[in-house]
């Protein structure tokens, strides 16, 4: 297993040469401004909260009806109607949050806005949508650990299917009002979303549930003999568009909920559940043999050293005051990256030249649709998380509130997926354009290089119309455009000695070198 085989100074130039390439919508910030939407609602459906809530105070209770809430995020000023949707699903253990005794788990959290600002500034529109909560990870029995978490996910596919079909729905009947092309749909998970998401590329249709790698994984013993955790007649079936009718004594014991209590209600029937392109980020699949040939590619990012949601195959582990306790055996992004690039769902993404995707080609992944990471800090499994630091009801002792941190991993996660998505959804990225093309070294001279106080940029072959000059961390700390020159001086002013980076531009592309500053 490999995690990273090139140099920082290869990954530095790849990234650079995703940044000042010239702008492309769906691959760079093309807009200024992002306008968010309030709160929307595509459609309701029956959660169980309400139940375990009551339980928890010794009380009886019911299922009872909760909205399904989104938050959209769309280009300020743009005027296109066939837009890609990103419908973006947010973390927090399937427990309401501050419950869930996580950093976070709404639509508001901080990496959820950012990542959907950063995606309607490329020129997506982006649906941070709200699911269906609830499951006992603290119950002290694994079975019924397990038992509630099936559950749990089964109605939270039900869920990301319902807001795919009220936006296909929106397109056919409400005259298009989020401008979106209804075929060009992602799903994007974040930690417990990511679950989600896998789960909703894969798990497509109910007989996967209990033909796992294995039988016994999905079913409960009973006395009466093995019952299905899930049962299509009493939840609904996968796609949440039939209203079950099916009530069972035996399955209401077993699941603890009076009797005749209803779990499902079918929304946006007559409208398809299909999407183009998974992302799942710190997620894992209830069981990798539910992913088939057809199904849709997949991009994942994973941290290796994750404890509760395993980088290969491993039992999930939920952490409760005694100490994590297992739940089941999944399937993390590693394996399940395996998998998809052995049915060739991600085989679009192998056509890519390094020029496409400088960053995916620099890191030397084993599998074109993932990337890792590993030395996060203090060992996060979800480096890409931070608490606002403004609203201290957000911030547990042990949550990252450093947000330029969080953002950097942001900044790998965006310059990863667009060229995936580019391809995935068909979006024509990559016409042909010389500005685009990575020069030779013989295009660029800097000297002195080691330099004290200047460097001069020359070039003997074509006039510089541009530069840039990079830190190590990706920072912009000098930049001018519109020259035409061979030569250009540019002063040192107040950059730290250490390492940099110069992207100079030309009519025919552009080329990089690394100096140092002494």
């Amino acid at each position: 297993m490999r995690f990273f085989t090139k140099t920082v100074f290869t990954l530095m130039i790849a990234l650079l040469a995703f940044q000042v390439n010239a702008q492309k919508r769906y691959l760079d910030p093309v807009f200024d401004d992002v306008q968010v939407s309030g709160l929307d609602f595509a459609g309701t459906n029956f959660t169980v909260l309400g139940w375990i809530f009551a339980a928890a105070g010794g009380q009886q209770g019911n299922t009872i009806r909760q909205p399904l809430a989104f938050q959209t995020y769309m280009p300020e000023g743009d005027t296109a109607d066939d837009r890609p949707l990103v419908i973006y699903l947010h973390t927090g253990n399937f427990f309401p949050f501050p419950q869930n005794g996580s950093c976070g788990g709404t639509i508001a959290d901080s990496t959820n806005v950012e990542i959907a600002t950063r995606l309607a500034k490329m020129g997506y529109v982006v649906a941070s949508a709200d699911y269906r909560l609830g499951w006992l990870p603290t119950h002290p029995e694994e079975l019924v650990r397990r038992f509630s978490l099936i559950n749990g996910a089964y109605r939270g596919v039900q869920d990301v299917n319902t807001f795919i079909r009220y936006f296909k729905r929106s397109v056919e009947e409400g005259g298009n009002p989020f401008g979106i092309d209804p075929n060009k749909i992602v799903v994007w998970g974040q930690g417990t979303g990511g679950y989600l998401s896998l789960a909703s590329a894969y798990l497509n249709e109910y007989n996967e549930i209990v033909n796992t790698s294995d039988p016994s994984k999905f079913i409960l013993p009973t006395p009466a003999g093995p019952v299905p955790m899930v049962l299509e007649p009493y939840n609904g079936n996968i796609d949440g568009t039939n209203d079950p009718t099916f009530v069972d004594a035996t399955y209401n014991a077993l699941s603890q909920l009076p009797l005749g209590d209803t779990l499902s209600v079918p929304n946006h029937v007559g409208y398809d559940s299909e999407f183009q392109l998974a992302v799942n980020m710190g997620g894992a699949l209830g069981d990798s043999t539910w992913v088939s040939e057809g199904e849709v590619p997949l991009v994942s990012f994973h941290t290796v050293s994750d404890v509760f949601a395993p980088y290969n195959t491993n039992v999930l582990l939920v952490p409760t005051a005694t100490g994590p306790q297992p739940v089941v055996e999944v399937s993390g992004s590693y394996d399940v990256q395996r998998t998809v690039s052995r049915l060739g769902l991600n085989d679009i993404f192998d056509e890519l030249t390094p020029a496409q995707d400088p960053i995916g080609s620099a890191r030397g992944e084993d599998f074109s649709g993932l990337m890792s990471f590993t030395g996060t800090p203090n060992n996060t499994s979800a480096p890409w998380e931070w608490t606002d630091v403004n609203n201290p009801a957000l911030i547990a002792t042990d949550c990252n509130a450093d947000g330029n941190v969080g953002r950097t991993y942001i900044d790998s996660i965006i310059g990863f997926y667009a060229p995936r998505g580019c391809v995935a959804l068909n979006l024509d990225c990559f016409s042909t354009s010389t500005t685009d093309l990575e020069l030779d070294g013989s295009y660029l001279t800097i000297a002195p290089n080691p330099a004290q106080s200047f460097i001069t940029i020359s070039s003997d072959k074509s006039e510089i119309i541009g530069y840039e000059i990079y830190s190590v961390d990706g920072r912009v700390v000098s930049a001018k455009q519109g020259l035409a020159t061979d030569a250009v001086t540019v002063q040192r002013a107040d950059m730290p000695s250490g390492i940099y980076f110069v992207k100079a531009r030309f009519e025919e592309g552009v080329s990089t070198q690394r100096i140092v500053f002494d």
